[in-house]
């Protein structure tokens, strides 16, 4: 008897244009109509952080690939140090700037460590600001949408008993109302977790081009500059290709 009223549902369901969508979700009881609002609210929160960091990460990933023009000209002793550092100190909003900035003036190996590694933290930990947002939809919405199914189903099994009758007209409109909360839940949480993972792949991605730089810093300190130094050294300077990806 369920899997007859869920396939009448399904018929049901799919048989509706936007209006008649629109109109079952008003119709729909107190309960499911609160599970929809609040998958609602989720979806928005995501797409929203979803375009902020995909704007940062975005400029953030145009800005260190003129770091490392203007990086290499230094190695290759075609510029100054303090011509890097100017630089970096007029674009504070890029990582790469903030640990050359944050490094300007040491010459010890184990401080320059130390504090690129501090301005990685703090780098990382404002680049994943707000992910939680992210991963409670991913974890929250299917379980949200399952419940409305089971309200759904439970108020079609109460349609039928106060009825006294199991045909389309009386559990359609609850089988209904179950499957949209379900198709509600999956809407938030599919995009939720493909914008997850690609914004933590990016941050990931900005965390490794602090640790080469943090690498070249120390390179530096330790061997000294010039041509002979930049022939011994070895190439870990640009991000490679893979690395140059564009959300």
């Amino acid at each position: 008897m369920t899997s007859v009223a869920i396939a009448s549902g399904g018929g049901f369901l799919a048989m509706l244009g936007p209006g008649e969508l629109v109109s079952l979700v008003v119709e729909s009881t107190f309960f499911g109509k609160f599970i929809l609002l609040v998958l609602l609210v989720l979806s928005v929160m995501s797409w929203a952080v979803f375009i902020d960091k995909a704007r940062t990460l975005g400029r953030i990933r145009a800005g260190h690939a003129a770091f490392w023009e203007k990086c290499e000209s230094w190695l290759d002793g075609r510029a100054r140090r303090a011509d890097l550092e100017n630089w970096c100190r007029d674009n504070p909003d890029l990582p790469l700037a903030n640990v050359v900035v944050e490094t300007s003036g040491m010459s010890q190996v184990p401080a320059i460590r130390r504090a690129s590694e501090r301005v990685s933290y703090l780098e990382t930990e404002s680049l994943e600001r707000y992910l939680i947002l992210l991963s409670t939809t991913v974890t929250i919405s299917p379980f949200l949408g399952l419940l409305g199914t089971v309200w759904g189903i439970m108020s079609s099994f109460w349609g039928m008993a106060s009825m006294q009758s199991a045909n389309l007209t009386v559990v359609a409109p609850g089988i209904a109302e179950a499957l949209i909360t379900t198709i509600a839940g999956l809407a938030a949480a599919i995009p939720a977790v493909i914008f997850y993972n690609m914004i933590v792949r990016k941050i990931d991605l900005v965390g490794n081009e602090m640790d080469r730089l943090r690498t070249v810093l120390e390179e530096e300190a330790g061997g000294g500059s010039g041509a002979a130094h930049a022939a011994g050294r070895d190439h870990v300077r640009r991000p490679e290709p893979h690395d140059r990806e564009s959300i």
